[in-house]
């Protein structure tokens, strides 16, 4: 007896387009609440830091890695996410070019970009520099 009622109420809610209804209703939900729930993306860790290749007499090669600011990270902004880590990447190399030249560090110095890489999306920066002494302008 009760089996035949369940069949009953599914028969009468087919014939009716409630089921149909019903069906549309929780699968717009779920779409909604797919689409709002935060995606969580794992990145992966890279060391940063610099590396130096000495080319000559004041002449160097530096490979510098820079990570990300945590907030663009968090928020998932790859324009974010490249500006800061190469920005980071630009002043870990600057930092150890002032202790390799540390008689031009009050000077302007110009670090000549080879290469740019962008790692994990923007969350790392790796930017290879060269450097050169400039020779000494002739007085006359």
């Amino acid at each position: 007896m009760l089996k035949n009622r369940y069949v009953n109420i599914s028969k009468i809610l087919i014939r009716e387009g409630k089921m149909i209804r019903i069906l549309n209703c929780i699968l717009v939900f779920l779409l909604a609440f797919g689409a709002c729930t935060k995606q969580v993306k794992e990145h992966i860790h890279v060391d940063t830091g610099v590396t130096v290749e000495v080319l000559g007499a004041h002449k160097y090669k530096l490979i510098a890695i820079g990570g990300a600011s945590s907030t663009s990270v968090e928020e998932n902004d790859t324009f974010k996410m490249k500006n800061t880590s190469c920005t980071a990447a630009k002043s870990i190399a600057a930092r150890k070019l002032e202790e390799l030249e540390p008689e031009q560090k009050n000077r302007l110095f110009f670090m000549e970009t080879v290469d740019t890489k962008y790692i994990d999306e923007g969350a790392y920066c790796e930017i290879t520099y060269h450097y050169e002494l400039p020779a000494p302008k002739k007085q006359q």
